[in-house]
């Protein structure tokens, strides 16, 4: 009797497949931080956030200031407030609650 495969025996087209994870509601409103840093950084800056995978964009809302919004989804807002920490660590900016 031939004994039972187990799934790393199989080959990935006979692989049983995983069901997705259960859809998060759509959120009602993006979530947004206030980012205040150097005016002739915010190029970096911008390289700096989209390294992580997209997980957040800004928008500039005062030019001679560096004021940036910074907006996100509410599902991914603790990775996103931990990006900001990573990217502190080589860039100096202040971050702020939205009001």
């Amino acid at each position: 009797m031939p004994a039972a495969k187990t799934r790393g025996d199989c080959p990935p087209s006979l692989r049983e497949r995983r069901k997705p994870a259960p859809a998060l509601p759509p959120p009602t409103r993006s979530g947004s931080l206030l980012v205040r840093i150097a005016p002739e950084h915010t190029g970096l800056f911008r390289f700096l956030l989209e390294a992580y995978d997209h997980v957040a964009y800004f928008t500039v809302l005062e030019n001679k200031t560096a004021l940036l919004r910074v907006i996100f989804s509410p599902h991914r807002e603790r990775e996103t407030r931990q990006a900001l920490q990573q990217m502190a660590q080589s860039l100096c900016f202040s971050v702020h609650e939205w009001p």
